[in-house]
């Protein structure tokens, strides 16, 4: 992405639709979030609705370990130009990946960290795309 981000703050919410026993899960998620550019601290918020499947890699007593990838969540964009560069129209697509786990007796407390990306697929004629080099998470799972 030409356009990187500075901080960020995002509140998701992801509901689980299928998962085996121990190795997969397919959720559906929300977000909200509000960003800062990097270079000119460029104000913009994202709404996204998004595909979410975890890949489990360990499990154990203590922590259950996953990947996590998400792929064109459909997002919705309040500002196409940041940092002086035309990112397209206000749709554009979520894509992230992390690395995370289930911690506790219950697997109720939730870490993660993992890279995000806004891009419209060059649906359009301008994508300098949004790139959040780093992203940290803390959960709680009900």
């Amino acid at each position: 992405g030409r356009v990187q981000t500075a901080q960020g703050v995002t509140i998701d919410y992801e509901r689980n639709i299928f998962h085996t026993r121990k190795y997969f899960a397919f959720d559906i998620g929300a977000s909200a979030s509000y960003w800062e550019s990097n270079d000119k601290e460029d104000a913009f918020r994202t709404l996204s609705i998004y595909p979410l499947f975890r890949f489990f890699l360990i499990r154990t007593a203590p922590a259950d370990v996953y990947f996590s990838y998400s792929l064109a969540g459909p997002t919705y964009i309040d500002e196409t130009v940041l940092d002086t560069k035309d990112t397209g129209e206000n749709f554009t697509f979520q894509d992230f990946i992390g690395l995370g786990m289930y911690l506790g007796k219950g697997k109720h407390v939730n870490a993660e960290v993992g890279i995000k990306h806004f891009s419209n697929g060059n649906i359009f004629v301008n994508n300098a795309s949004i790139k959040v080099p780093l992203t940290f998470t803390i959960g709680y799972a009900f």
